[in-house]
């Protein structure tokens, strides 16, 4: 008698599934429709954490997904209220950074490589405030969207479940289908829409993770790194030298600046990443 074999993407509730905005998460959300006939249960929901910097092609991105998918997608954004975060729209969302720098202000210090706090603040506590306010306080299912090529990822993700220190389990439906990146470009290479963007661009349009990346991003889009400039320059009074800048001992201007010097540094060095640039899966104990 063969052993049956489970479905990874059917999700018992209550549940959240993050949805990134990038191509991964995406593919990972139509084949839980898919796996549930196209409709959600009533207690898995579907999250977007927008910080205010994902590009525009993600905001219409995820937009297109619900749409053509006939899926709820709940947007939402960071907030100092009591509640913590606000759920907007797609027509509502923030696009020139305004729930990111409202936080800035309020800790008065950046984040940086060293202390991803963004993700953590901005995504991860948010989703977890609006489990709270569907779920309570009972422990719930995180789906997200990391691969079989993405292993020291899931291995940080379950040793977390493990150890349950979050209120939720993380549950990784790509992962445990054998799904690879290549999968998931075959896939939307067989779709009549998409994400529109690089690789090396990613979804937080000027994210201090991608470290030298962000010379070909100023590059393919000069312009990009104006508003993190504006940040750095807005924190040069704080007491710790680190939280200044979002590298560590490198400015954004530096950078920018670098660029505009030498506009063909780093040509022809950036190989192709098996990660996507999705904002949360680069940060450590991003599960929401």
């Amino acid at each position: 008698m063969g052993v049956a074999v489970t479905n990874p993407y059917l999700i018992t509730g209550p549940a959240l599934i993050s949805f990134s905005g990038g191509r991964t998460s995406a593919y990972m959300l139509r084949m839980i429709l898919d796996a549930h006939g196209g409709t959600l249960p009533d207690d898995v929901h579907v999250c977007f954490a927008n910080t205010g910097k994902e590009r525009e092609e993600t905001l219409r991105f995820v937009h297109e997904c619900a749409t053509r998918w006939g899926v709820e997608v709940h947007w939402l954004e960071w907030r100092e209220t009591d509640a913590g975060f606000e759920e907007v729209a797609w027509s509502r969302a923030a696009r020139h950074g305004e729930p990111f720098a409202a936080l800035i202000a309020t800790k008065g210090y950046l984040p940086n490589v060293a202390k991803p706090w963004c993700s953590l603040a901005l995504k991860q506590s948010v989703c977890r405030k609006f489990a709270l306010s569907v779920f309570g306080r009972g422990r719930y299912q995180s789906a997200v969207g990391l691969r079989r090529d993405e292993e020291g990822r899931v291995t940080e993700a379950r040793r977390r479940t493990a150890s349950k220190k979050d209120a939720w389990d993380t549950i990784t439906p790509l992962y445990d289908a054998m799904v690879t990146k290549r999968d998931v470009r075959s896939f939307w290479q067989r779709q009549d829409f998409d994400l529109g963007l690089l690789d090396f661009e990613g979804n937080c349009d000027g994210c201090f993770q991608k470290t030298v990346r962000l010379y070909e991003v100023e590059r393919y889009r000069p312009g990009t790194l104006d508003w993190w400039i504006e940040q750095e320059q807005a924190v040069v009074f704080t007491a710790d030298r680190d939280a200044r800048h979002w590298i560590l001992g490198r400015s954004y201007t530096d950078i920018r600046d670098a660029i505009r010097r030498q506009p063909d540094m780093f040509i022809g060095a950036f190989d192709d990443d098996p990660d996507d640039a999705e904002c949360g899966l680069w940060c450590a104990g991003e599960a929401a």
